[in-house]
């Protein structure tokens, strides 16, 4: 029997943010305004979003074990997430990520954390098996070892415990051979910009085809403030987006993403699950930081209806 919780597997990260005027050309300096760093973190940001939504979250991830990993993670606690899965390797590089805000959008520098494997225990995957979703990116999940276990093997038996495999795709970054991963998923969410790398020479409808065919259930496109495209074997879905003054896009796609697994555990019907995950990344791009996103569903559905939206159909995610 699945337990009432869910792993999130990846990065958590001290954001360090910059405002510039303009993106600069190649070779051309441009002085930039320090502001605060806040705590970031793409898997990060999508567990602190699910688990305001009275979610269980374990959190499975490879740090150093300096100030910085320690303030990160008792963030993290204080979000109401469990770190006990938590590895440390005293090898790696703190973990960072500087975000550049100009002309109403966001950049991000990554400085990748160089693991190439990351080895986990047999408890942690039993842990996974019981769990209802283990979400994570392809290139997060791909250095998981256990023993003679690759991580397609960690995946295909999590996957054979019923747990939903997720994939946050975002601007995809897939390498070759990382299709297989694909064959091992239940729900994937990419970006414009993500599902434009990914189909390459195919139509989106295609390239979404090739994904359902593969055993996917659920795909999603999200297109910014135009809204997002919902596919799965029985329909398609396209959901407007709402107009909002943006402040900071950082952390926008890991609300929508972690919003919309939270509809999955309330409903079934896929249209209101979209306008919910739609409302809760309008609300985050409107407050600055990529924690933005974490709310309470009254919080989100108190801005949709001071927006001016009718919210009754969406009290069924209370």
């Amino acid at each position: 029997m699945k337990q009432d919780y869910s792993f999130f597997i990846g990065d958590v990260a001290l954001d360090e943010y910059y405002q510039a005027p303009k993106w600069p050309n190649i070779r051309e300096k441009v002085l930039v305004q320090t502001l605060e760093p806040q705590m970031g973190g793409s898997m990060a940001n999508a567990a602190c979003v699910y688990a305001r939504f009275n979610e269980s979250v374990y959190f499975l991830s490879l740090l150093n074990s300096g100030n910085i990993t320690q303030l990160l993670c008792e963030d993290l606690r204080k979000q109401g997430i469990n770190t006990n899965y938590i590895l440390y390797d005293d090898s790696l590089p703190d973990s960072k990520c500087i975000v550049i805000l100009a002309e109403n959008e966001h950049t991000l520098f990554i400085p990748t954390l160089g693991i190439n494997k990351f080895e986990i225990t047999p408890e942690i995957i039993d842990a996974m098996c019981n769990a209802k979703y283990v979400y994570s990116t392809i290139l997060e999940i791909k250095p998981l070892r256990c023993g003679d276990m690759d991580a397609i093997d960690i995946i295909k038996k999590i996957r054979a415990s019923g747990t939903k495999i997720v994939y946050d795709l975002d601007v995809a970054l897939l390498e070759e051979g990382d299709e297989i991963f694909l064959h091992e998923s239940d729900i994937v969410f990419f970006n414009q910009v993500g599902i434009d790398s990914y189909r390459k020479d195919m139509s989106i409808e295609e390239a979404v085809s090739v994904l359902l065919n593969y055993g996917t259930e659920i795909v999603v496109i999200t297109l910014a403030e135009e809204g997002c495209l919902v596919y799965s074997k029985e329909q398609q879905i396209q959901v407007k987006g709402i107009s909002v003054d943006i402040v900071d896009v950082t952390g926008a796609g890991d609300t929508f993403c972690s919003s919309f697994i939270y509809g999955l555990n309330k409903c079934n019907d896929l249209r209101l699950i979209a306008s919910f995950a739609n409302a809760a990344a309008a609300r985050a791009v409107t407050i600055m930081g990529a924690r933005g996103g974490v709310a309470t569903v009254q919080e989100i559905l108190d801005f949709l209806e001071e927006s001016g939206f009718e919210i009754d159909e969406l009290n069924i995610f209370l």
